[in-house]
């Protein structure tokens, strides 16, 4: 691969015609029959549009792990993936933009058990930056959900340029492990629809403090208790901020008002150790009671002591962060 590839260039996919995209992709999916008519294909049903639109901080081979996240995530839902790669401006093209689409078919078990995703993907330069909007209302599918994931844009300013994908998606992918600002700095009309990749991906370990506080009534959980605490490497800050931040909403939703919460709780994420090193939550108390929780993620288990009025009780269980093709559809269905 020449030190000159671009991420459009080093992505899979056939060259076509930009004018000619859709009726190329068509022609993948419909098979000629006796007559030489083209007829429908069975296994050509998108569920959703993806917006995959790719940031100039993006190495190549994180592109091809996205690609490749999104392609895994497609033999499970079928989908229309539409790639935005924007390039250089000293980008050699004869189109103002250049397109290249990509098919891939999978075979499950039994009847039926094949599901096909296609993608479409969109090589421009930022003097294209005006046709954008255009170009993409035209590949999406447009009796389907769409769905945004901007990656590696490098400020939140530039990400807030493209205003127009943020109102027409249902739901915007950001994953804060990989960016270098916050989503909060970012201009989104309705931030509700943001959903964390880091967030995501935290939910075994979410399911497992959950099963333990369950056998608590939220009287006990609260009573006597000052701070949270969590302590990790610097690799597990996102996903421990996303974590301290479901801690502190369901302890808040404890407390008779929003303010009684805040004028008792404190919450302190700090770094500690190299990056092997276990996360530990704790919740402090100003009584006896305590609950600790250890997140050994190289073992794959989480192990949780505390005393809430009862005693000490231990609990054990199975943990993981999820792989990206399930923490992808954990962010865009349940979230």
């Amino acid at each position: 691969m020449s030190e000159s590839t671009t991420v459009y260039e080093a992505l899979p996919g056939l060259s076509v015609p930009l004018g000619n995209a859709l009726k190329e992709l068509t022609a993948m999916w419909s098979p000629v029959d006796e007559s030489g008519r083209r007829k429908d294909n069975e296994y050509r049903a998108s569920r959703m549009n993806l917006i995959v639109h790719i940031g100039f901080e993006v190495s190549l081979e994180e592109a091809k792990e996205l690609f490749q996240t999104v392609i895994g995530f497609s033999h499970r839902y079928p989908c229309r993936m539409i790639l935005l790669c924007p390039q250089p401006e000293s980008w050699e093209s004869q189109e103002d933009m250049q397109c290249k689409i990509f098919s891939e078919c999978v075979f499950g078990e039994g009847a039926g058990g094949m599901s096909c995703c296609e993608v479409l993907i969109l090589g421009y330069t930022l003097s294209d930056r005006r046709f954008l909007e255009n170009q993409v209302s035209v590949f999406l599918e447009t009796d389907l959900p769409t769905y945004y994931w901007p990656t590696r844009f490098g400020s939140a300013e530039l990400l807030s340029d493209y205003k127009f994908f943020f109102t027409q998606a249902e739901r915007i992918l950001f994953d804060s492990s990989r960016e270098s600002f916050l989503i909060d700095q970012v201009d989104v009309p309705q931030p509700e629809k943001i959903h964390d990749l880091s967030y995501s991906r935290l939910l075994p370990i979410r399911q497992s403090i959950g099963q333990f506080l369950s056998a608590f009534p939220k009287e006990a959980i609260i009573d006597g208790l000052r701070e949270v605490t969590l302590s990790s490497s610097a690799s597990f800050k996102c996903e421990g901020r996303a974590l301290m931040s479901w801690v502190a909403s369901a302890l808040k939703g404890c407390y008779a008002t929003p303010e009684d919460a805040n004028g008792r709780l404190r919450f302190d994420q700090q770094e500690a150790g190299d990056d092997s090193a276990t996360p530990i939550m704790s919740f402090v108390y100003e009584n006896d009671n305590y609950v600790t929780f250890t997140i050994d993620l190289a073992k794959g288990e989480a192990h949780v002591e505390g005393n809430l009025g009862k005693g000490k009780q231990e609990l054990t269980t199975g943990v993981r962060l999820l792989d990206p093709e399930t923490a992808l559809a954990e962010a865009l269905f349940h979230g």
